[in-house]
């Protein structure tokens, strides 16, 4: 489905402008045989530059750099991180190469719990075809996904599910993740879609992949945008949509229900730096919860209104108590949102003017 509100997603589905990720391809970079990371690092804010340059052309004709590519920097880089892993805010700074578990509970092999096409997502972006990663940065307490995103937290035992594909995933590498990517584009995806779970402990393997990807295909971000600065740097002139979700109003209901810190400040800085980066190719993903309308939906709004005016936003009612939330535990949100909260959430997005009606 196209929507002019996406100017450079729409450009990509009628053909006028390639993907990103082609683009970086195209950009050629010389890598030392011996180099650190901070040395690559600022290779790559140089070549960044190039990229903006590119990009603003509206680039068309798909070409590859002569030997190694701005995309083969990136994949560098990211292989580099894992020695010391600080893609999410978590900042564990776990050895993944060594397989240790972070946080994510992902060590360096990425793991897909499913690949198809979704017709269940926003109407501008179905159909969209979906790779689902285990593993996750966030322990939602009312995660409706958790036998994929605990994966790697707790002990198989502890698993309800025993079911290979839902519960554990099949392992992949960058060649294998691009042959779901091929597959899904043959079936006509409008964007090959990356979540989970949380992408991001699967950075690494998703930009590697997109060296043996070869078609101009949307490559959409959809995490729950606790990335690190660095991790952006990398997927900024990689992604040409973002997905990103904004659940909480305040720093200390993230800690109650997702268990991370430190979310708003967060949040708020990721969003606006792909904001001023130049994308307005962004839906905003809200998951009204019940009671938490003054902490977190009336914030949360006012802030997009304010900071990143124009944004689409999904105002979700999909809430229900799941995982770990019963009547004994979490008891204030043992409910699913009712119809006047969903009324105030919309009311209020109408008098902001935030653009929610194309996606919600």
């Amino acid at each position: 489905m196209k929507n002019p509100h996406f100017p450079h997603y729409n450009a990509v589905l009628t053909g006028s402008q390639l993907a990103y990720y082609l683009i970086c391809k195209a950009i050629p970079v010389e890598i030392p045989h011996i180099a650190n990371i901070e040395e690559l690092w600022e290779i790559h804010g140089q070549t960044a530059i190039k990229f903006k340059e590119m990009g603003k052309s509206g680039l068309n004709d798909q070409h590859l750099a002569d030997g190694r590519s701005y995309l083969d920097l990136k994949v560098q880089i990211s292989r580099k991180m894992l020695e010391h892993c600080e893609f999410c805010e978590n900042a564990c700074q776990t050895n993944r190469t060594t397989e240790q578990l972070g946080f994510c509970g992902i060590p360096v092999t990425s793991r897909v719990s499913s690949v198809f096409l979704h017709y269940g997502e926003e109407p501008p972006l179905v159909p969209s075809g979906t790779i689902f990663f285990s593993g996750c940065t966030f322990n939602c307490v009312y995660c409706q996904n958790w036998d994929i995103s605990t994966v790697g937290k707790r002990p198989p035992s502890e698993m309800r599910y025993n079911d290979e594909r839902r519960s554990n995933g099949t392992p992949v590498d960058g060649k294998q993740l691009a042959v779901f990517a091929d597959a899904l584009t043959r079936q006509n995806a409008n964007n090959i879609n990356y979540v989970g779970g949380d992408p991001t402990p699967n950075l690494h393997t998703i930009i590697e992949s997109m060296v043996y990807q070869d078609q101009s295909i949307t490559q959409l971000w959809n995490s729950n945008f606790y990335n690190t600065i660095k991790s952006l740097n990398l997927l900024v002139d990689l992604m040409d949509f973002w997905l990103p979700d904004f659940k909480y109003g305040n720093n200390e209901c993230a800690k109650r229900y997702s268990k991370i810190t430190n979310y708003w400040d967060v949040l708020t800085r990721n969003l606006k730096f792909i904001y001023e980066w130049g994308s307005r190719d962004i839906i905003i993903r809200h998951l009204v919860m019940p009671g938490h309308f003054n902490c977190c939906t009336k914030p949360i709004l006012k802030w997009i209104a304010n900071e990143i005016p124009g944004t689409a936003t999904n105002i979700m009612a999909q809430y229900h108590p799941e995982h770990e939330v019963n009547s004994k535990n979490y008891a204030e949100i043992n409910r699913r949102v009712s119809h006047s909260e969903m009324v105030e959430a919309f009311s209020l997005a109408e008098r902001l003017n935030i653009p929610y009606k194309l996606v919600s």
